[in-house]
């Protein structure tokens, strides 16, 4: 009869570390990422009291895209905590999404006919097909 392994105090202090390591870096994320929301909210509110002409309204979609996008990475993180497997369709509505902002600052700042500007347009056509086709999910 074959006896099952014993574990040792060390390594059940040594599991309880590394949970408490991983808790701690999920919450250092989490507030790092709220910081930046506030930032970023900050400087949203302070520039469009001060916008006077149209590029700079547009200028202020910027950060609005990237409160969207610390929005959605908090929805995949807790998603990840929660269901231990890591989400598709968030992951590519972050990069959608970093894209659509990638795009609101070439329109903002440089020529649409440009190649930079044909490769997002074709990057959003591809994550908005994927976006569709890709089936919904419980976790999703």
């Amino acid at each position: 009869m074959v006896q099952p392994a014993v574990r040792s105090n060390a390594s059940h202090v040594l599991d309880t570390l590394i949970e408490w390591g991983a808790g701690l870096l999920y919450g250092l994320s989490v507030l790092f990422v709220f910081g930046l929301g506030i930032r970023a909210t900050a400087y949203l509110g302070y520039h469009l009291i001060n916008a006077k002409t149209y590029s700079g309204i547009l200028t202020l979609l910027d950060p609005v895209m990237f409160l969207m996008m610390l929005a959605e990475l908090l929805h995949t993180l807790a998603l990840t905590i929660r269901t231990h497997h890591l989400p598709l369709r968030p992951l590519l509505a972050l990069i959608f999404m970093a894209l659509v902002r990638h795009a609101v600052v070439l329109t903002s700042t440089a020529s649409l006919a440009t190649m930079g500007a044909a490769a997002t347009a074709l990057g959003l056509a591809l994550l908005t097909v994927l976006l569709i086709k890709i089936p919904t999910h419980d976790a999703d």
